[in-house]
């Protein structure tokens, strides 16, 4: 016989749930194409939701990510350690673009390529750390909230995702 050990009234939040939760604007493609969906990732601290994960896929590839974060509370002791860098080492890995499994994060050896990314129809130009065909960078302000993005895809998909808009929870 089979017993569940998680709680009876144990719940998986929908999309739109971890967005509200959220409590904020989310940035996402603007336009992908129509074989592209995307999943919703997230990542916090003691409870709390500060990064959310919009991952893109085209069949089963993982073909881009756009990570919106939002700061912890001040009175955190553990700081969020998320940079472009081991955005770009998690794509590589979860993407199969890298063996994970005899990699070294200090052998990731990064360019720095200038790129520009759209928010909300802003260019902005950015600072691509890049490395086997792949490239992340960051957005560190976001107008009208707190928070930061790093965008990561490999250069075939960048255009795809380097244009981004703000949405609102109720988008997912």
């Amino acid at each position: 016989m089979f017993r569940s050990s998680s709680p009876r009234d144990f719940h998986i939040p929908t999309d739109r749930e971890t967005a509200e939760e959220f409590g904020r604007a989310i940035a996402a493609a603007r336009n992908t194409p129509p074989d592209w969906f995307f999943l919703l990732g997230r990542q916090g601290t003691d409870g709390f939701l500060s990064h959310l994960d919009v991952r893109y896929h085209q069949g089963r590839e993982f073909v881009a990510c756009v990570q919106t974060s939002r700061p912890l509370p001040e009175s955190f002791r553990v700081r969020s350690c998320t940079t472009p860098e081991s955005e770009l080492l998690n794509f590589l890995g979860n993407s199969d673009r890298i063996d994970l499994s005899s990699f070294v994060f200090t052998d990731l050896a990064t360019t720095r390529i200038s790129r520009d990314i759209r928010l909300n129809g802003l260019r902005i130009p950015v600072t691509v750390h890049h490395a086997h065909g792949c490239g992340s960078a960051l957005l560190p302000q976001l107008p009208g909230q707190d928070g930061q993005v790093i965008v990561t895809a490999p250069d075939e998909h960048w255009g795809a995702v380097a244009d981004l808009v703000l949405r609102p929870p109720a988008a997912f």
